[in-house]
Protein backbone atom coordinates (compact mmCIF):
# COMPACT_ATOMS: atom_id res chain seq x y z
CA UNK A 1 0.00 0.00 0.00
CA UNK A 2 1.23 3.50 -0.83
CA UNK A 3 2.39 5.51 2.19
CA UNK A 4 -0.25 7.95 3.46
CA UNK A 5 0.11 11.55 2.40
CA UNK A 6 1.51 13.86 5.06
CA UNK A 7 -0.34 17.01 6.11
CA UNK A 8 -0.04 19.76 3.53
CA UNK A 9 -0.56 23.50 3.43
CA UNK A 10 -4.26 24.35 3.29
CA UNK A 11 -3.96 26.08 -0.06
CA UNK A 12 -7.53 25.25 -1.12
CA UNK A 13 -9.17 27.10 1.76
CA UNK A 14 -10.10 30.74 1.16
CA UNK A 15 -11.39 33.20 3.74
CA UNK A 16 -13.83 35.95 2.81
CA UNK A 17 -15.29 38.61 5.08
CA UNK A 18 -18.28 39.42 2.91
CA UNK A 19 -20.63 37.57 0.62
CA UNK A 20 -19.75 37.28 -3.05
CA UNK A 21 -21.29 35.93 -6.25
CA UNK A 22 -20.99 32.35 -7.46
CA UNK A 23 -18.89 33.57 -10.39
CA UNK A 24 -16.47 35.18 -7.97
CA UNK A 25 -16.14 31.95 -6.00
CA UNK A 26 -15.53 29.91 -9.14
CA UNK A 27 -12.84 32.28 -10.33
CA UNK A 28 -11.20 31.99 -6.89
CA UNK A 29 -11.19 28.20 -7.10
CA UNK A 30 -10.14 28.07 -10.76
CA UNK A 31 -7.45 30.77 -11.09
CA UNK A 32 -6.34 29.37 -14.45
CA UNK A 33 -9.55 30.77 -15.93
CA UNK A 34 -8.53 34.29 -15.01
CA UNK A 35 -11.36 36.77 -15.38
CA UNK A 36 -12.94 35.08 -18.39
CA UNK A 37 -16.77 35.17 -18.44
CA UNK A 38 -18.46 31.98 -17.26
CA UNK A 39 -21.49 30.05 -18.44
CA UNK A 40 -23.19 28.34 -15.48
CA UNK A 41 -26.43 26.34 -15.29
CA UNK A 42 -27.58 25.53 -11.74
CA UNK A 43 -30.26 23.54 -9.96
CA UNK A 44 -30.93 22.65 -6.35
CA UNK A 45 -30.32 19.14 -5.03
CA UNK A 46 -32.14 17.48 -2.15
CA UNK A 47 -30.69 17.83 1.33
CA UNK A 48 -32.10 17.41 4.82
CA UNK A 49 -28.91 17.60 6.88
CA UNK A 50 -28.74 19.90 9.89
CA UNK A 51 -27.34 23.39 9.28
CA UNK A 52 -27.25 22.93 5.48
CA UNK A 53 -28.57 26.03 3.72
CA UNK A 54 -28.60 24.38 0.29
CA UNK A 55 -26.87 21.91 -2.01
CA UNK A 56 -26.61 22.95 -5.67
CA UNK A 57 -25.48 21.35 -8.87
CA UNK A 58 -23.62 23.62 -11.30
CA UNK A 59 -22.69 22.79 -14.85
CA UNK A 60 -19.79 25.05 -15.84
CA UNK A 61 -18.41 25.50 -19.30
CA UNK A 62 -14.63 25.73 -19.24
CA UNK A 63 -14.01 29.12 -20.93
CA UNK A 64 -10.68 27.89 -22.32
CA UNK A 65 -11.53 24.41 -23.66
CA UNK A 66 -15.31 24.73 -24.00
CA UNK A 67 -15.79 21.41 -22.16
CA UNK A 68 -18.42 21.02 -19.42
CA UNK A 69 -17.48 20.58 -15.77
CA UNK A 70 -20.03 19.43 -13.17
CA UNK A 71 -19.66 20.81 -9.64
CA UNK A 72 -21.60 20.48 -6.39
CA UNK A 73 -21.76 23.45 -4.02
CA UNK A 74 -22.83 22.88 -0.40
CA UNK A 75 -23.55 25.82 1.90
CA UNK A 76 -23.38 25.04 5.63
CA UNK A 77 -24.38 27.80 8.02
CA UNK A 78 -22.25 28.59 11.05
CA UNK A 79 -23.35 28.93 14.65
CA UNK A 80 -21.32 31.50 16.61
CA UNK A 81 -18.92 31.67 13.61
CA UNK A 82 -17.91 28.01 14.11
CA UNK A 83 -17.52 25.96 10.94
CA UNK A 84 -18.87 22.47 10.35
CA UNK A 85 -16.91 19.25 10.73
CA UNK A 86 -17.49 18.59 7.02
CA UNK A 87 -15.67 21.78 6.11
CA UNK A 88 -12.87 20.88 8.52
CA UNK A 89 -12.54 17.48 6.89
CA UNK A 90 -12.17 18.99 3.42
CA UNK A 91 -9.66 21.54 4.71
CA UNK A 92 -7.43 18.67 5.87
CA UNK A 93 -6.08 18.20 2.37
CA UNK A 94 -4.37 15.02 1.30
CA UNK A 95 -5.64 12.92 4.21
CA UNK A 96 -7.01 10.15 1.99
CA UNK A 97 -5.02 10.80 -1.16
CA UNK A 98 -4.02 7.67 -3.06
CA UNK A 99 -6.75 5.43 -1.62
CA UNK A 100 -7.40 2.24 -3.57
CA UNK A 101 -10.69 0.80 -2.30
CA UNK A 102 -12.70 4.02 -2.00
CA UNK A 103 -12.84 6.90 -4.43
CA UNK A 104 -13.71 10.40 -3.26
CA UNK A 105 -15.01 13.19 -5.54
CA UNK A 106 -12.20 15.77 -5.75
CA UNK A 107 -12.69 18.87 -3.60
CA UNK A 108 -12.07 22.06 -5.57
CA UNK A 109 -11.88 24.14 -2.39
CA UNK A 110 -13.58 25.53 0.70
CA UNK A 111 -14.59 29.16 1.05
CA UNK A 112 -15.11 30.28 4.64
CA UNK A 113 -17.15 33.37 5.49
CA UNK A 114 -18.32 34.48 8.96
CA UNK A 115 -21.79 33.07 8.19
CA UNK A 116 -21.22 29.90 6.19
CA UNK A 117 -18.80 27.35 4.79
CA UNK A 118 -19.03 26.81 1.04
CA UNK A 119 -17.70 23.44 -0.11
CA UNK A 120 -17.15 22.84 -3.82
CA UNK A 121 -16.59 19.29 -5.07
CA UNK A 122 -16.72 17.62 -8.47
CA UNK A 123 -20.03 15.93 -9.30
CA UNK A 124 -19.66 12.31 -10.37
CA UNK A 125 -22.57 10.18 -11.56
CA UNK A 126 -23.03 6.56 -10.55
CA UNK A 127 -25.53 3.98 -9.34
CA UNK A 128 -26.25 3.19 -5.69
CA UNK A 129 -25.08 -0.23 -4.44
CA UNK A 130 -27.01 -2.92 -2.58
CA UNK A 131 -25.67 -2.26 0.90
CA UNK A 132 -25.78 -5.88 2.02
CA UNK A 133 -23.73 -6.90 -1.05
CA UNK A 134 -20.69 -4.64 -0.57
CA UNK A 135 -19.59 -5.80 2.88
CA UNK A 136 -16.27 -7.20 1.64
CA UNK A 137 -15.36 -4.04 -0.26
CA UNK A 138 -16.40 -1.82 2.62
CA UNK A 139 -14.29 -3.88 5.01
CA UNK A 140 -11.18 -3.30 2.90
CA UNK A 141 -12.04 0.35 2.20
CA UNK A 142 -12.68 1.26 5.82
CA UNK A 143 -9.47 -0.44 6.96
CA UNK A 144 -7.49 1.54 4.38
CA UNK A 145 -9.26 4.77 5.32
CA UNK A 146 -8.41 4.23 8.98
CA UNK A 147 -4.74 3.54 8.28
CA UNK A 148 -4.24 6.57 6.05
CA UNK A 149 -6.13 9.03 8.20
CA UNK A 150 -4.53 7.81 11.43
CA UNK A 151 -1.07 8.39 9.96
CA UNK A 152 -2.14 11.85 8.78
CA UNK A 153 -3.50 12.84 12.19
CA UNK A 154 -0.42 11.61 14.02
CA UNK A 155 1.84 13.62 11.69
CA UNK A 156 -0.05 16.91 12.04
CA UNK A 157 1.96 19.87 13.38
CA UNK A 158 0.82 21.10 16.79
CA UNK A 159 -0.43 24.41 15.41
CA UNK A 160 -2.97 22.56 13.22
CA UNK A 161 -4.32 20.08 15.74
CA UNK A 162 -7.07 22.38 17.09
CA UNK A 163 -8.91 22.03 13.78
CA UNK A 164 -9.24 18.29 14.33
CA UNK A 165 -9.53 18.35 18.13
CA UNK A 166 -12.91 20.04 17.79
CA UNK A 167 -14.04 17.13 15.58
CA UNK A 168 -13.19 14.45 18.14
CA UNK A 169 -16.04 12.00 18.68
CA UNK A 170 -15.77 12.34 22.45
CA UNK A 171 -16.58 16.05 22.55
CA UNK A 172 -19.83 16.77 24.46
CA UNK A 173 -21.54 18.33 21.46
CA UNK A 174 -21.52 14.90 19.78
CA UNK A 175 -22.11 12.63 22.75
CA UNK A 176 -25.22 14.48 23.91
CA UNK A 177 -27.08 13.71 20.68
CA UNK A 178 -30.10 11.39 21.03
CA UNK A 179 -28.55 8.75 18.79
CA UNK A 180 -25.87 8.14 21.42
CA UNK A 181 -28.36 7.91 24.30
CA UNK A 182 -30.61 4.94 23.60
CA UNK A 183 -32.05 4.85 27.14
CA UNK A 184 -34.19 7.88 26.25
CA UNK A 185 -36.21 5.56 24.00
CA UNK A 186 -36.88 2.81 26.55
CA UNK A 187 -40.17 4.33 27.82
CA UNK A 188 -41.61 3.78 24.34
CA UNK A 189 -40.72 0.08 24.57
CA UNK A 190 -42.36 -0.08 28.00
CA UNK A 191 -45.51 1.44 26.50
CA UNK A 192 -45.40 -1.14 23.69
CA UNK A 193 -45.12 -3.97 26.24
CA UNK A 194 -48.37 -2.85 27.85
CA UNK A 195 -50.09 -3.37 24.49
CA UNK A 196 -48.18 -6.43 23.29
CA UNK A 197 -47.09 -9.03 25.85
CA UNK A 198 -44.35 -10.36 23.54
CA UNK A 199 -42.29 -7.31 24.53
CA UNK A 200 -42.81 -7.60 28.28
CA UNK A 201 -39.60 -7.06 30.25
CA UNK A 202 -37.48 -6.20 27.22
CA UNK A 203 -36.95 -2.57 28.23
CA UNK A 204 -35.40 -3.57 31.54
CA UNK A 205 -33.22 -6.21 29.91
CA UNK A 206 -31.99 -3.78 27.26
CA UNK A 207 -31.24 -1.15 29.92
CA UNK A 208 -28.37 -3.43 30.99
CA UNK A 209 -26.47 -2.22 27.92
CA UNK A 210 -25.97 1.24 29.49
CA UNK A 211 -22.98 0.28 31.72
CA UNK A 212 -21.58 -1.94 28.95
CA UNK A 213 -21.56 0.99 26.54
CA UNK A 214 -19.95 3.27 29.14
CA UNK A 215 -17.14 0.75 29.57
CA UNK A 216 -16.68 0.37 25.83
CA UNK A 217 -16.56 4.17 25.45
CA UNK A 218 -13.85 4.46 28.10
CA UNK A 219 -11.78 1.80 26.35
CA UNK A 220 -12.32 3.37 22.92
CA UNK A 221 -10.89 6.73 24.05
CA UNK A 222 -7.48 5.10 24.44
CA UNK A 223 -7.34 3.51 20.98
CA UNK A 224 -5.83 5.03 17.79
CA UNK A 225 -7.64 8.01 16.27
CA UNK A 226 -8.68 8.17 12.63
CA UNK A 227 -11.24 9.89 10.44
CA UNK A 228 -14.67 8.26 10.69
CA UNK A 229 -17.35 8.90 8.07
CA UNK A 230 -20.10 7.54 10.38
CA UNK A 231 -22.88 7.67 7.75
CA UNK A 232 -22.79 4.54 5.58
CA UNK A 233 -26.16 4.87 3.90
CA UNK A 234 -27.08 3.97 0.33
CA UNK A 235 -27.43 7.65 -0.59
CA UNK A 236 -23.79 8.26 0.30
CA UNK A 237 -22.24 5.48 -1.80
CA UNK A 238 -22.34 4.86 -5.52
CA UNK A 239 -20.60 2.78 -8.12
CA UNK A 240 -19.05 4.23 -11.26
CA UNK A 241 -16.88 2.24 -13.64
CA UNK A 242 -16.64 -0.56 -11.03
CA UNK A 243 -15.25 1.89 -8.46
CA UNK A 244 -16.99 2.59 -5.16
CA UNK A 245 -17.35 6.29 -4.32
CA UNK A 246 -17.98 7.58 -0.82
CA UNK A 247 -19.55 11.04 -0.51
CA UNK A 248 -21.16 13.39 2.04
CA UNK A 249 -18.91 13.93 5.04
CA UNK A 250 -21.51 15.86 7.06
CA UNK A 251 -21.19 13.34 9.94
CA UNK A 252 -17.39 13.09 9.76
CA UNK A 253 -15.57 12.95 13.08
CA UNK A 254 -12.19 12.11 14.49
CA UNK A 255 -13.23 8.69 15.68
CA UNK A 256 -11.30 5.56 16.54
CA UNK A 257 -10.40 2.45 14.58
CA UNK A 258 -13.47 0.24 14.24
CA UNK A 259 -16.04 3.04 14.50
CA UNK A 260 -16.99 3.07 10.82
CA UNK A 261 -17.50 -0.69 10.77
CA UNK A 262 -19.94 -0.31 13.65
CA UNK A 263 -21.74 2.53 11.85
CA UNK A 264 -22.13 0.45 8.67
CA UNK A 265 -23.33 -2.67 10.48
CA UNK A 266 -25.67 -0.65 12.71
CA UNK A 267 -27.28 0.96 9.69
CA UNK A 268 -27.62 -2.41 7.96
CA UNK A 269 -29.11 -4.00 11.08
CA UNK A 270 -31.73 -1.29 11.21
CA UNK A 271 -32.95 -1.83 7.64
CA UNK A 272 -32.44 -5.48 6.66
CA UNK A 273 -33.84 -8.89 7.46
CA UNK A 274 -31.72 -10.78 9.99
CA UNK A 275 -30.50 -13.34 7.43
CA UNK A 276 -29.23 -10.57 5.13
CA UNK A 277 -27.62 -8.73 8.01
CA UNK A 278 -25.80 -11.78 9.41
CA UNK A 279 -24.38 -12.72 6.00
CA UNK A 280 -23.17 -9.17 5.30
CA UNK A 281 -21.73 -8.91 8.82
CA UNK A 282 -19.68 -12.09 8.35
CA UNK A 283 -18.37 -10.92 4.98
CA UNK A 284 -17.52 -7.45 6.27
CA UNK A 285 -15.73 -8.63 9.40
CA UNK A 286 -13.64 -11.20 7.53
CA UNK A 287 -12.49 -8.62 4.95
CA UNK A 288 -11.89 -5.98 7.64
CA UNK A 289 -9.76 -8.29 9.80
CA UNK A 290 -7.65 -9.29 6.82
CA UNK A 291 -7.14 -5.67 5.66
CA UNK A 292 -6.58 -4.04 9.07
CA UNK A 293 -3.09 -2.54 9.30
CA UNK A 294 -0.79 -4.84 11.32
CA UNK A 295 0.19 -2.06 13.75
CA UNK A 296 -3.44 -1.76 14.88
CA UNK A 297 -4.72 -4.11 17.58
CA UNK A 298 -7.57 -6.22 16.16
CA UNK A 299 -9.12 -6.55 19.61
CA UNK A 300 -9.25 -2.75 19.94
CA UNK A 301 -10.81 -2.36 16.50
CA UNK A 302 -13.49 -5.02 16.99
CA UNK A 303 -14.33 -3.77 20.48
CA UNK A 304 -14.78 -0.25 19.07
CA UNK A 305 -16.90 -1.67 16.26
CA UNK A 306 -19.14 -3.29 18.87
CA UNK A 307 -19.40 0.03 20.75
CA UNK A 308 -20.69 2.03 17.77
CA UNK A 309 -22.82 -0.86 16.50
CA UNK A 310 -24.64 -1.09 19.84
CA UNK A 311 -25.14 2.67 20.01
CA UNK A 312 -26.54 2.78 16.49
CA UNK A 313 -28.61 -0.40 16.56
CA UNK A 314 -30.18 0.20 19.96
CA UNK A 315 -31.18 3.78 19.20
CA UNK A 316 -32.63 3.11 15.76
CA UNK A 317 -34.53 -0.02 16.83
CA UNK A 318 -36.01 1.69 19.89
CA UNK A 319 -37.08 5.00 18.36
CA UNK A 320 -40.85 5.58 18.41
CA UNK A 321 -40.68 6.14 14.65
CA UNK A 322 -39.15 2.69 14.14
CA UNK A 323 -41.71 0.93 16.31
CA UNK A 324 -44.53 2.69 14.47
CA UNK A 325 -43.02 1.73 11.10
CA UNK A 326 -42.83 -1.95 12.05
CA UNK A 327 -46.38 -1.85 13.36
CA UNK A 328 -47.72 -0.30 10.17
CA UNK A 329 -45.90 -2.87 8.06
CA UNK A 330 -47.02 -5.76 10.29
CA UNK A 331 -43.38 -6.77 10.94
CA UNK A 332 -43.36 -6.88 14.75
CA UNK A 333 -41.94 -10.46 14.87
CA UNK A 334 -38.85 -9.16 13.03
CA UNK A 335 -38.44 -6.28 15.49
CA UNK A 336 -38.70 -8.72 18.39
CA UNK A 337 -36.08 -10.93 16.70
CA UNK A 338 -33.75 -7.94 16.50
CA UNK A 339 -34.17 -7.13 20.19
CA UNK A 340 -33.45 -10.74 21.09
CA UNK A 341 -30.34 -10.75 18.90
CA UNK A 342 -29.02 -7.60 20.60
CA UNK A 343 -29.50 -9.24 23.99
CA UNK A 344 -27.18 -12.07 22.94
CA UNK A 345 -24.39 -9.43 22.79
CA UNK A 346 -24.57 -8.61 26.51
Amino acid sequence: MTAPTQPSAQHKTFFRWQRASLEHHIHTLMPQWGGLPLTIHSRDLESNASFVNYVRFHRLIDPITGKPMDVVEKSIRKVAFIGSQEARFHRAEGMLQGSVYFRYPPCLGVIETPWESLIFTRYIRGRPPRMQSIGRHLGRGIAEQEERSSAYIEAMPRNQTLLLWSMDFFRPWFLLRPRFNFTRCLPELERLAREDSRFTGLAQRLRAFAPVIRTLASQARRSPRCISHMDYLRKNLFIRKRRLYLIDWSEAKIGRIGFDGGAYLGSLFRRKEMSEFLLAQAQFEKAYREALAPHFDQEDALRNQRYVFLQTALYHCLRPETIKEYQEQNRMPLLLEKYEYLLTLL
